[in-house]
């Protein structure tokens, strides 16, 4: 009896260790759990003891049954504070990963940059294309660049503070391209052509299109645009368009104004309107004395020439010379139609405005008026053209003994240069005499 006295004691104090352990679990942290819990289980296994030790017989009975109570506990106990903490643990937030040092240095020291713009570009709210518009940069406007993400910047500008996301292919660090984008807006680039054997001017950007002219070395050209690897080209007195192969030609860093070649275009194009309809007034007129001569009877005849440009007075071929050969050495500056520039058409209306004469502008057009003549019969004072295959592209002043006078290209100056020159022998196009 004794013994299962004792069995039923030792029984009770696991199920009022046990749970006092799950009452306690619900109100202390997993520290101090497992210290009460080791606490709680020495001292019942204490009581336990006391209360056995009757007998030397039953204290022998009574360690072994409280060495295995004892046992059962501890593992009981340790179980249980193995299991709340583990819970606990598990119950507390995952921590947030730390910046790295590379995303604190980018926040902490934004870069400056530049707007690779011409004109200006919106900022958007988020790094895609359809997010809103929250404020706008432009052309060379100083940024900085608070993030980096895939093909996107977000920038702050300098000049407003607005911020916002902008694709990369629209900022850069370097400030020359920046301002070179900029100014692309209102102004256009102009060009060289560095092909010793000049380049050919095709209709349309292919090597499959038409070639209307050619451009000789060292010309100046105004660069309007490009289409893969042809550039978009205006050339010539007359501001002709069109293509050039990109490998024929270099930029000279020089920019001229769109609004100013846009006057000219302008301004020839009235020109040889007035020119046009002035040929045509002077060849009804032409046609009518004609009439009046065969009506009339006479064996007078009117000269076989082409309408002139000429005005009442008349010059001599001397004179021209004469006036010409006074302004040798002065500069070719292309579009210049005076003493302090000159080119090729700009030299020769005014040499023959000084004489009373009137020219059209345009070597073009100055090849259309006076009379046509051999080049076995020239004459000092008469003008001589030539061609690059598209059209006229030059002129000068015929002085005599195969020479002439005129203002070449860019870089040279007025000069004295034989025709019979292999060059100019295969681009004569004819002459006229005009007085």
């Amino acid at each position: 009896m004794r013994n299962i006295k004792h069995t039923i004691i030792a029984i009770a104090a696991i199920v009022m260790v046990g749970s006092l352990s799950f009452f306690q679990v619900s109100s202390m942290s997993a520290d101090k759990l497992a210290r009460d819990m080791r606490l709680g289980t020495s001292n019942q296994t204490q009581n336990i003891s006391i209360e056995l030790s009757e007998s030397e017989e039953q204290q022998t009975v009574n360690d072994v049954t409280a060495a295995d109570t004892n046992t059962d506990i501890t593992e009981t106990s340790e179980e249980n504070t193995d299991i709340t903490t583990e819970t606990i643990q598990t119950a507390e937030p995952v921590a947030t990963e730390a910046p790295t040092a590379e995303e604190i240095e980018e926040k902490s020291n934004p870069v400056s940059a530049y707007a690779k713009v011409t004109g200006s570009t919106v900022l958007l709210s988020t790094p895609n294309d359809e997010s809103e518009a929250i404020g706008n940069i432009s052309g060379a406007e100083q940024v900085q660049i608070l993030e980096s993400t895939d093909d996107w910047y977000k920038v702050a500008s300098a000049t407003t503070g607005a911020a916002g996301y902008v694709r990369k292919e629209f900022v850069t660090i370097d400030k020359a391209i920046a301002d070179d984008a900029a100014l692309q807006e209102d102004h256009y680039k102009k060009g060289n052509v560095t092909s010793e054997t000049g380049v050919s001017v095709r209709a349309a950007a292919s090597q499959d299109s038409d070639r209307v002219d050619t451009i000789d070395e060292n010309t100046n050209v105004i660069i309007t645009g490009a289409d893969g690897d042809y550039i978009k080209v205006l050339y010539g007195d007359d501001y002709k368009e069109g293509y050039v192969i990109n490998t024929g030609l270099e930029t000279t860093g020089e920019w001229v104004e769109k609004d100013e070649v846009h006057s000219e275009i302008i301004r020839v194009a009235e020109e040889e309107k007035a020119e046009q309809e002035a040929l045509a007034r002077q060849q009804a007129q032409k046609e009518a004395e004609e009439k009046a001569a065969a009506q009339a009877k006479t064996s007078t005849t009117t000269r076989a020439s082409a309408p002139s440009f000429s005005s009442s007075g008349s010059a001599s071929g001397s004179s021209i010379i004469n006036t010409a050969m006074n302004y040798l050495g002065v500069p070719y500056v292309w579009g210049g139609s005076t003493p302090s520039g000159f080119d090729c058409s700009g030299f020769v209306q005014y040499v023959f405005k000084k004489n009373g004469v009137s020219l059209p502008r345009t070597a073009a057009s100055q090849s259309g008026v006076g009379t046509s003549v051999s080049r076995s019969n020239l004459q000092p004072g008469d003008l001589v053209f030539f061609s690059n295959g598209g059209g006229i592209s030059h002129v000068g002043i015929y002085i005599g003994n195969g020479n002439m006078v005129h203002a070449p290209h860019t870089g040279d100056v007025v000069k004295v240069t034989s025709i019979n020159s292999s060059y100019y022998i295969s681009h004569y196009a004819g002459a006229k005499r005009v007085r």
